[in-house]
């Protein structure tokens, strides 16, 4: 028996012994395998939960680098790194953040990587904030959303603990997070309150599997008006809405500690066509539209949460315009951000660009000469209220137009915007999603 099949078999052996719970003799068998003569990396990984299980991390922790090595998956990286943090091992934790870090773009996880490391590393609780606070101007996550918010409340920074829990409430509407901070924001408000006399740091809390959203797109970009005369760009990462076929390709891993990485052939995605994506076809799809509470003013006006809103982007088909009433312009800007990064993920716009005017700029232009170069994008309206009649019917006359595509985004205090809605109702109609900030 050639020396590979002898491999395939043990590796069979061992899987099955797992499955009927004998995980000693598993890990003896294991413990004899050389670990570039394992072919599949599913049974590494199941190798290294196993080692997991019987507390042997250095084992587990050698299993993550052979898988490094062999893939150069930053994915896998990312593990390793975590890994590390926790056995306490923070020199070599230091060098793999250094790795991760020159290995690709700075995303979501770059910012919690850093956060755990500072943690673990005994950073106090002033740089642990600052840290969750650029991760939020990145990208708002319920979990550290949250864990910010805590954070504020030990270092006994109260109104900010306070705005937090109001934010993840406008972002997030409801869940098993958004209720803890509710909590949390009621204890803040009570006349009685003092910072806690705690000194630990708590852990993160993790949302409902349900309610996560995972976002890979890169930051959307805020255009003023007069910028419009000038092609706008498309973002880096638009290959990532085109369909994607599987195919095998050389990636190397960087180096770490100054050493060669090992190369070898990993599956990764490589672009074949520009077939912009469809919305995610949906089982049970009028399970996941149900509306929220109605929020209706006395206008007669309908509202929605940010969280309903973004489920509808994704799943169902109508042409979509925002309104955003009331909120601070921080928020409406963050919130316009989410919104366009949901629609470059179905597919609906191209263009990671967001052009803002004011609505008096937008009384003085001829919106209909500025049209074709926003083609594809999102227009966003601030104190739209202030539209006079001769925009407003512009503002139609564009939406109606389907070869421009441009998503129009109306942005004012929540009084004003809803009489603004009631006077023109023609456009209220076309303006589909509207969010009471």
């Amino acid at each position: 028996m050639s020396k590979k099949r002898e491999r395939v078999r043990q590796c069979r052996q061992i899987r099955q012994l797992i499955d009927d719970n004998k995980y000693t003799k598993a890990l003896e068998l294991i413990d004899e395998l050389p670990l570039e003569e394992v072919g599949s990396l599913d049974d590494l990984y199941l190798f290294a939960e196993l080692y997991e299980k019987a507390e042997h991390m250095e084992k587990k922790k050698e299993i993550f680098y052979h898988i490094y090595e062999r893939t150069g998956s930053r994915y896998m990286l990312n593990r390793l790194l975590r890994l590390t943090i926790r056995m306490g091992d923070m020199e070599e934790a230091k060098e793999l953040y250094f790795a991760y870090e020159v290995a690709g773009d700075v995303t979501l996880d770059t910012f919690e990587l850093r956060y755990l490391l500072a943690k673990a590393e005994g950073e106090s609780r002033k740089r642990l904030i600052e840290i969750l606070e650029e991760l939020k101007r990145e990208e708002y996550t319920e979990e550290w959303g949250f864990q910010l918010a805590r954070l504020y409340e030990l270092e006994g920074e109260r109104e900010k603990c306070i705005q937090e829990c109001k934010d993840l409430k406008l972002w997030f509407g409801e869940g098993k997070v958004v209720d803890k901070a509710m909590e949390l924001m009621k204890r803040c408000e009570a006349p009685d309150w003092e910072p806690p006399v705690e000194e630990e740091i708590p852990e993160p809390v993790e949302p409902d599997l349900e309610e996560t959203v995972a976002y890979a797109a890169p930051p959307v970009d805020i255009k003023e008006m007069e910028e419009a005369e000038e092609e706008l760009p498309e973002g880096d990462g638009e290959s990532e809405l085109e369909e994607q076929d599987d195919v095998l390709e050389e990636k190397p891993a960087p180096p770490l500690f100054g050493e060669e990485g090992v190369s070898e052939p990993v599956v990764v995605k490589k672009t074949e066509t520009t077939t912009p994506p469809v919305r995610k076809p949906l089982e049970n799809k009028e399970a996941m539209l149900e509306e929220d509470e109605e929020d209706i003013s006395d206008r007669g006006i309908h509202y929605r949460t940010l969280k309903s809103t973004i489920n509808h982007v994704r799943y169902d088909d109508q042409t979509p315009h925002f309104v955003f009433a009331g909120g601070e312009e921080r928020i409406t800007l963050a919130v316009a951000k989410r919104v366009t990064k949901e629609l470059n993920n179905v597919g609906y716009v191209s263009v990671r660009s967001i052009v803002k005017i004011t609505a008096d700029k937008l009384n003085q232009i001829n919106l209909s000469e500025q049209a074709e170069r926003i083609a594809g994008g999102c227009m966003l309206v601030t104190g739209a209220s202030e539209l006079k009649k001769e925009a407003v019917h512009a503002l139609v006359e564009m939406m109606s137009r389907e070869d421009q595509q441009i998503v129009v985004m109306l942005a004012a205090p929540f009084d004003e915007m809803d009489c603004f809605l009631g006077i023109y109702p023609e456009l209220s109609e076309r303006l589909t999603y509207k969010i009471r900030m």
